[in-house]
């Protein structure tokens, strides 16, 4: 199709970046274009390289609200059917699950988890699977110790044993209060996964 000022030149490449086949006599073809790239983060309706945010089926974004847009699915270990989302188990597969090892396969469950990169070979976190889990742990170290009422004054002590303990001392103290878990501070938030390309809706 030719166009005769750069205006339409620059309206014909937002309808083609969207994958809309132009049509002359169709005057909601720009706003049509304009909510598919926006929908797909910018990248048109083929998953290509547009740059945009989370874009491409399989990626994983965290979004600042509890339910994420259309096109995406809460990463919460759901089983969905391999015809429905087939894009996205091309993508992924069962890495996560084989759902029902027939029709399904499931999601990844990022709820309550934090993502670490995978190691491949780098060594930090040696002998880890793609995909796999890890509990959570302490590093090993030791805690000085001044307090001149308690036996064994100046010496190291272990990890905390619980709350309120330290480990073989049989003491209590409550400024060694410890939790269910070791975490750093963070914020909650929608982990959820690019599972289609919404189809824009017309005028």
């Amino acid at each position: 199709m030719q166009c005769n000022t750069p205006v339409a030149s620059e309206v014909l490449n937002v309808v083609l970046a969207a994958n809309i086949a132009p049509d002359r006599q169709d005057d909601t073809q720009l706003l049509q274009a304009i909510n598919t790239l926006i929908a797909n983060g910018g990248s048109g309706g083929n998953g290509g390289n547009g740059g945009g945010s989370g874009a491409e089926i399989g990626s994983v974004t965290a979004f600042a609200m509890p339910t994420p847009p259309e096109g995406w699915l809460v990463c919460d270990g759901s089983a969905v059917s391999r015809t429905d989302y087939a894009d996205l188990y091309a993508a992924i597969g069962t890495v996560w699950g084989h759902g029902d090892q027939i029709a399904t396969f499931n999601l990844p469950d990022l709820r309550g988890e934090f993502v670490r990169g995978f190691d491949a070979g780098r060594g930090v976190d040696d002998g880890r699977v793609f995909g796999s889990g890890q509990m959570d742990a302490l590093q090993n170290h030791t805690h000085g110790n001044s307090d001149a009422g308690v036996s064994g004054d100046g010496g190291n002590y272990g990890v905390f044993a619980g709350a309120g303990t330290i480990a073989g001392q049989g003491f209590v103290n409550s400024n060694y209060n410890s939790a269910a878990e070791t975490r750093p501070r963070n914020i909650a938030m929608t982990y959820a996964i690019k599972a289609f390309y919404p189809v824009a809706a017309s005028a």
